[in-house]
């Protein structure tokens, strides 16, 4: 198996999606774009290394980034030359793996994703299945217990060699401000394996739920459970903690996880509403006020960035952010965050006409007359509110900030909701 991992051809597929992801780099300070040169001189040696069971992984480097939920999400980064070995190893697994996965599991699988999975979740509530569990997992990718892992990979995997790489892999220290820990459990996010062996982790909580006749999805470490009644939803979220700690050895946060309603529930950014057709797909309260502080972010008066950089980067993000939402209906929430962002971006505009001349004659310039362009440029009110004056309303308004090339949130929305592609 390890020689069939190491084959140039499995190699050079993992050495493209290495570099095509760049990324940062790992505690040896090389870039994706030395990989190539370090390969053409050390490639035999390294393989023969790991053949030979004398190859040691490098530590990887801790990075924490925050959570929108509060708190800090930690990452492990390795060097690329053990993303490229990693690589090689997961894209050759994964196929052997893919057909005993379960129908339930959507997340880091070909051909599937976050939007079948909460499409999924859609069908069960409209054909009755309307009380969730919702399961949070505490840490998950922190606290994956080594052992039972390296047991489920051994029922699958009849390579000493490969699995000791492996144990290896997931022993590999982490660096912190010059420092090297030991590592004792989890899969830190960031490695290319670290999707594969969680869900091979997380096979077994899909199996068990399969086994007891249950409706679900999983994405990653996200589960929903959908079941009939209040009285089954409980009973499950007690029985299935029980499972997942004593046979997983996982730790269920009990604050976070819940039974619940659909309207009150979070999948994937996503929650539900009830309408005269079933229940429907919108945008999660905590989704909204994510994207919300992003504008915020982007339109700061402080940050000197110039109006076009400004816009590009708008767009960008709102891209982003439609091409994921744009199942749910949510045309009145893109309207209503086309006006905060037209609202920031006047205020920006506003301050930058430093001076009262200076705002009466770019007001002018947009055919405001002279005596209301100096009774406004003579304001005391603050940003916020002149920027919402019928003045500024009619002058910098939808039609201007389009020719600037700001489509907005709905323009954008209802473009890809009318050329959206069926997932099934």
């Amino acid at each position: 198996m390890l020689e069939e991992i190491l084959d140039i051809r499995n190699v050079k597929r993992a050495f493209r999606r290495v570099t095509a992801n760049k990324g940062a780099c790992g505690i040896d300070g090389m870039q994706t774009d030395e990989l190539r040169d370090y390969l053409n001189t050390n490639w035999q040696s390294l393989r023969a290394d790991i053949l030979t069971g004398h190859y040691r992984p490098h530590a990887v480097r801790k990075v924490e980034i925050p959570k929108n939920g509060g708190g800090k999400r930690m990452l492990g980064i390795p060097t690329v030359i053990d993303r490229l070995v990693q690589q090689s190893i997961s894209q050759w697994l994964s196929p052997k793996y893919e057909g005993d996965f379960s129908s339930g599991s959507y997340g880091f699988r070909p051909n599937r994703n976050a939007h079948q999975a909460v499409l999924k979740a859609q069908e069960y509530l409209n054909t009755g299945y309307t009380w969730i569990v919702e399961l949070d997992l505490d840490k998950f990718f922190d606290r994956v217990n080594h052992d039972k892992l390296m047991q489920l990979l051994s029922l699958k995997i009849k390579d000493k060699r490969t699995l000791k790489l492996i144990r290896l892999y997931l022993s590999a220290g982490i660096m912190e401000k010059g420092l090297v820990s030991p590592r004792k459990e989890g899969t830190p996010q960031g490695s290319p394996l670290s999707p594969l062996l969680s869900n091979v982790i997380l096979h077994e909580l899909d199996a068990e739920l399969e086994k007891r006749g249950h409706r679900f999805v999983r994405y990653a470490d996200d589960c929903s459970i959908y079941l009939r009644s209040k009285h089954s939803a409980h009973r499950v979220i007690a029985s299935i903690s029980v499972y997942l700690e004593s046979c997983l050895k996982l730790k269920v946060n009990m604050e976070k996880s819940k039974v619940s309603r659909p309207s009150e529930s979070s999948l994937l950014g996503f929650s539900f509403y009830g309408g005269k057709e079933g229940w429907k797909i919108r945008i999660a309260p905590k989704s909204l006020s994510a994207i919300k502080e992003k504008i915020r972010m982007q339109t700061k008066r402080s940050k000197p960035i110039p109006l076009h950089q400004r816009i590009s980067n708008l767009k960008e993000m709102i891209h982003g952010w439609v091409n994921y939402f744009s199942i749910s209906d949510a045309k009145s929430y893109m309207v209503k965050l086309d006006e905060l962002m037209r609202t920031r971006l006047r205020m920006i505009l506003w301050k930058q006409w430093k001076g009262v001349k200076c705002r009466a004659r770019n007001l002018m310039k947009m055919g405001v007359i002279k005596s209301r362009a100096y009774q406004l440029a003579n304001t005391r009110k603050s940003y916020c509110r002149t920027s919402n004056s019928p003045t500024l309303l009619t002058t910098l308004n939808k039609k201007l900030f389009i020719g600037l090339g700001l489509d907005g949130f709905a323009k954008y929305y209802y473009w890809k909701t009318t050329h959206q592609t069926k997932l099934f």
